[in-house]
């Protein structure tokens, strides 16, 4: 017993020796080089250290550090914080380890892409195996209300975000380099909607960077989830595909949807509609501005709408006016609109509204400005409200065309005219002539 005793004394004694040793060596006129050459090291970037503390349990703060750019970038550092606090294992650091727990405060991170590649890549440089390559790195790394600026320097883009926390593992452990970060974003504008409480896993994935776990919150409930990637090289720049769900058709929400289901928009007022939505996307673009993203936006999806009240005014209610329908708000329990976009056009590819007993079948497309190039036909209306003026055409045509110009603010219907009504009672004479004997 007594000689486990010494041996465990002894081991205690090794331990603690190597933890002083490292704090004396930190405290010490060279410590502040010595360790950032450690970090340069093992981040593959030049790192310069303003004032370096070190107190007697072993707590480092590094104040006033600047993370360079890798070889190519010019300008800012690529990470400036005013504070860091290491946790680390004081001991391994006589060993040219760096493992432990690194907390960062009033930091400014800087993203740049330049020529197809971006300055975060390569971040973490591989393990060594021999003392003439980089140190051994596993750090949980903590970045709290970070400012973070995107920069395009290939397209002379840039866009900076507030109050982003970063969650990062930085590793060449286990044969592999492991760069990957949890980001939270209080909020982004997405062309005029505010997105909240956005959050996402980001990781180097060859070039490219993928998204996964991507969530956030539009509106009071609204909620999306879905994945994404970032390229560095090529015509798009991400791609994104998700799910939203249970967001309030509020007054923000209903400007972007009226362009995809354009029932919504009104000459009276384009956001007055109330009810709810979901849909699906997948979607890719360029940019980081919507003036660039615009003429690149392509994708497809579905959009689905609950409980929408359409108020006096609405370009649905017109058209249902137009056989027989009072001009008054309308409920509906769903509609339904498949679309595609591309080349700043949203493409209507197949509308449903409230099942086929007032299915209204609209075709044609809206641009992103809001300009409308669109046909709507009455004639699944005319059983429901008994077709008005149209009632005695409706026994013997086959469709009734309305076309829909002007803006999504500022629809102007055209109803059937007298060549459209024509060739609708020829096709209908046709059809009866053609069919079986009544």
């Amino acid at each position: 017993m007594r000689r486990l005793s010494l041996w465990l004394l002894a081991a205690v004694l090794v331990l603690a020796a190597g933890g002083g040793a490292a704090w004396w060596w930190l405290r010490g006129a060279g410590g502040k080089a010595e360790l950032e050459a450690i970090l340069g090291e093992a981040l593959g970037r030049d790192v310069r250290i303003g004032v370096l503390e070190v107190d007697p349990r072993g707590r480092v703060t590094l104040r006033d550090v600047d993370v360079g750019n890798p070889t190519g970038f010019e300008g800012a550092p690529m990470l400036h914080a005013d504070a860091i606090d290491l946790d680390v294992a004081m001991s391994r650091l006589l060993d040219r380890e760096l493992d432990g727990v690194v907390t960062a405060s009033a930091v400014e991170l800087r993203v740049v892409k330049q020529d197809g590649a971006i300055n975060l890549a390569g971040l973490v440089r591989p393990r060594r195996a021999d003392a003439g390559e980089p140190i051994d790195l596993h750090l949980d790394v903590a970045i709290l209300a970070a400012r973070v600026l995107l920069e395009d320097h290939d397209r002379q883009q840039s866009l900076t975000l507030e109050g982003v926390d970063v969650r990062a593992l930085l590793s060449n452990r286990d044969g592999d380099r492991r760069a990957e970060a949890a980001v939270r974003i209080a909020e982004v504008g997405l062309h005029g909607l505010p997105v909240r409480e956005v959050a996402m896993t980001v990781r180097a994935d060859g070039t490219d960077v993928a998204v996964d776990g991507l969530t956030a919150r539009i509106g009071e409930r609204g909620t999306f989830s879905g994945s994404g990637r970032l390229f560095l090289a090529g015509a798009r720049d991400w791609t994104v595909e998700g799910v939203l769900e249970d967001v309030d058709l509020d007054a923000d929400v209903r400007r972007v949807v009226a362009v995809v289901y354009p029932p919504l928009s009104s000459s009276v007022d384009a956001t007055a509609a109330t009810g709810r939505l979901g849909a699906t996307l997948s979607l890719g673009g360029a940019g980081l501005h919507w003036e660039e993203i615009r003429p690149t936006l392509a994708g497809e999806g579905t959009l689905r709408l609950y409980d929408v009240v359409l108020p006096k005014g609405s370009l649905l209610l017109g058209l249902a006016a137009l056989v027989g329908r009072p001009d008054a708000p309308w409920s509906l329990a769903r509609a339904d609109v498949v679309f595609s976009l591309a080349e700043e056009w949203v493409t209507l590819d197949r509308v449903t509204a409230d099942g086929a007993s007032a299915s209204l079948p609209i075709t044609g497309r809206v641009s992103l400005g809001g300009a409308l190039d669109l046909t709507a036909d009455l004639m699944p209306l005319l059983p429901v409200f008994g077709g008005g003026a149209y009632r005695e055409v409706a026994r013997y045509a086959t469709s009734l065309p309305v076309r829909i110009r002007g803006t999504v603010e500022h629809p102007e219907v055209a109803p059937p005219s007298a060549a459209d009504v024509g060739k609708s009672l020829l096709g209908g004479a046709l059809r009866r002539a053609l069919g079986p004997a009544q």
